[in-house]
């Protein structure tokens, strides 16, 4: 029997990532560059060499880290 993730399985996964990793996709014609940066104060220096050309900035955290 093969599983078949649900949309909540999707939306609750999570990879570790360090250094920056670039996802490509496409949607309605539009191609987008989506960079994970990682949050860890040792990755922020690499943050830098992804903002030329930058269009938009969207900004993503975990609500299970608030006020921590």
């Amino acid at each position: 029997r093969q599983y078949l993730p649900s949309t909540q399985d999707i939306l609750r996964t999570r990879v570790k990532t360090t250094g920056i990793v670039e996802i490509n996709f496409t949607f309605k014609d539009l191609n987008f560059r989506v960079f994970d940066v990682g949050g860890q104060r040792s990755e922020r220096k690499k943050w830098i060499h992804c903002f030329e050309d930058v269009t938009a900035i969207i900004f993503i955290v975990a609500l299970s880290e608030y006020d921590q």
